[in-house]
């Protein structure tokens, strides 16, 4: 990538290859030079701490950065908190997708902190969020948190969000993330003071007619 200074999209699927996080920290430098990249798409590579380093070192010189997409590694909350430093700097990216990264509510508070105000859609499919303590799920517009088994208490974070008249959430994606009936009557609950909120996604399996009763 020396000489591509100009490269806006560049996407590396590793699924088919035997890579670690070794190799890949030892990769990741050399994208220095892509100083326009405007979307990113590593996935199924591995990544880890060391590659998060290495990308962390990385970021501030992609200014122009609006997409990155990094599902299917092993982040965690290290790792994630590791990314979260060299993104600070990048001021014009408004969507990052972690699915699948094995990242915890440590990890997700890291985000909500440090990640810049510009990023308004945070994809956190299939990690290990629970929502086990008090997270504010305020500044992002979009949030998914789809296939996360949520802790009892989940709900009522999601809701005491949800009421919080500076909440930014318009699309809200909870599909198949342990909320019964219960947890839907308390997020039904906060919506009655919500303005912003336009789309919220459940799912049937735990959630019977008395659950959907407070949406009606």
């Amino acid at each position: 990538f020396r000489d591509m200074t100009g490269l806006e999209e560049l996407s590396i699927d590793g699924g088919q290859h035997d890579l670690d996080d070794g190799i890949m920290a030892g990769c990741i430098p050399a994208l220095a030079a892509c100083k326009g990249m405007r979307k990113l798409n590593l996935i199924f590579l591995n990544l880890s701490t060391r590659s998060c380093a290495a990308l962390s070192a990385v970021f501030p010189r992609m200014t122009a950065l609006q997409e990155l997409n990094l599902d299917c590694n092993i982040i965690g909350n290290v790792g994630a908190e590791v990314l979260v430093r060299g993104l600070a700097d990048c001021k014009h990216l408004h969507s990052l997708r972690l699915q699948f990264n094995e990242i915890g509510d440590d990890g997700l508070a890291m985000l909500i902190q440090g990640l810049p105000t510009s990023v308004d859609t945070l994809d956190l499919t299939g990690n290990e969020i629970t929502l086990a303590r008090q997270l504010p799920l305020l500044k992002f517009k979009v949030l998914i948190l789809s296939y996360n088994t949520l802790s009892t208490g989940g709900p009522g974070i999601i809701a005491a969000s949800l009421a919080n008249p500076e909440c930014r959430l318009e699309v809200l994606h909870l599909f198949s993330a342990n909320i019964g009936d219960g947890g839907v009557a308390v997020v039904a609950e906060s919506l009655r003071s919500n303005q912003r909120l336009t789309q919220l996604t459940f799912d049937d399996e735990n959630i019977t007619e008395r659950g959907w009763n407070p949406f009606f």
